[in-house]
């Protein structure tokens, strides 16, 4: 039996090339199957698009989500500490205002996740917001962050293979018939990838604006009845205006009054954007279209046994259906999935050995 397990992640988005990267490091022979890489630009690509902030949406009541999200966070601090400029991760600090805040938002999990997290006190909140924050986060440049997980990926021997996967059992066989695990990081394509066609996948559409505007270096977000915004700054001085939540929408084109509205929306909640001269004064340099894969009940993250069209038993672990918090989870969870892969490989280890032993008696 080979000594080391050859696994197969379908994605090279944030959540397949940190899982990819993980179990590199951890010693398994690993191949990325993926339509893109970091460096190709569409819709259906999801990760170069992405705000990348680090600012949790774990619930409260689900210690699942906040381990992800704490442990990609610690991870993200001690690379903007000493692989800022290699990985693109600033940090800055951050300023969260809620017109009608929630008792869960009231009352955050995370307040000991961040440092110097603190309530804002009344006289100094925004007309017409009920609460504030201000935290000290990390901010990620996907662009240079996704290339710096590849060149991480492929230092320590990682492959690629550039394909389109339409079914999982595709990446189950190679000419050598060596493949043991397959690793799903498939993002919204979970939906209609044959083997899988999960129907709790629902598409997010998220529109913004990216403007050039170097001298802003704290982030903001706005949560009202209406709008979710947010100001996001980069390493290389863009700055990202946001956004929409649209379910159930896969338009790849940008909306012109969306757009103007995403604006109006960012200069009334940061006016130094443009010294306070309006939307005018941006310096826009283009619009952005992502979808988020959304689903139903949350990211998907377990172990299936599955058999191959040659006959050869396979593992097949799942990480996808993040929604918006592929990058704020993604340590987190490719942790898990290396805690399922251990578990599942020894599983189907003990299976094989049962039935060795038992021809070998024959």
């Amino acid at each position: 039996m080979k000594s080391t397990p050859k696994v197969h992640v379908i994605g090279a988005g944030v959540v397949g090339l940190t899982t990819a990267l993980l179990l590199q490091i951890k010693g398994y022979d690993v191949t990325i199957l993926a339509k893109h890489f970091p460096g190709d630009l569409s819709t259906d690509y999801t990760s170069p698009w992405a705000g990348a902030r680090w600012k949790t949406m774990a619930p409260n009541d689900d210690s699942r989500l906040q381990r992800y999200d704490a442990e990609s966070f610690k991870l993200f601090w001690e690379l903007a500490k000493c692989r800022a400029g290699e990985t693109g991760i600033m940090v800055v600090p951050s300023f969260d205002y809620y017109e009608k805040p929630t008792d869960e938002q009231r009352n955050p999990w995370w307040k000991d996740v961040v440092p110097g997290f603190q309530v804002i006190p009344k006289e100094e909140l925004p007309p017409k917001v009920a609460l504030g924050y201000r935290f000290t986060t990390v901010l990620i440049n996907p662009e240079r962050y996704l290339k710096w997980l590849q060149a991480q990926f492929v230092a320590l021997g990682g492959k690629r293979i550039h394909v389109a996967i339409s079914d999982i059992t595709e990446a189950m066989d190679d000419e050598q018939n060596t493949v043991d695990i397959v690793i799903n990081c498939t993002g919204m394509h979970a939906a209609w990838l044959g083997g899988v066609k999960d129907k709790n996948i629902k598409p997010i559409r998220g529109q913004n604006v990216l403007v050039r505007a170097n001298h802003i270096r704290r982030t903001i977000s706005m949560k009202t009845k209406d709008a979710y915004t947010y100001i996001i700054p980069r390493s290389d001085g863009t700055v990202i205006l946001g956004t929409t939540k649209e379910e159930q929408s896969t338009n790849a084109k940008p909306d012109p009054k969306r757009a103007k509205d995403i604006m109006e929306r960012a200069v009334k909640y940061c006016p130094d954007l443009t010294n306070g001269k309006g939307i005018k004064r941006l310096d826009v340099v283009g619009h952005i279209v992502g979808i988020r894969p959304g689903r139903v009940g949350g990211p998907r993250v377990e172990n299936e046994f599955k058999t191959s069209p040659s006959g050869k038993p396979i593992l097949v672990t799942h990480n996808y259906g993040h929604d918006g918090s592929g990058y704020q989870s993604s340590w987190g969870s490719a942790k898990h999935v290396a805690q399922l892969v251990e578990e599942g490989y020894a599983a189907l280890q003990a299976r094989q050995s049962k039935i060795q032993s038992l021809l070998a008696r024959l």
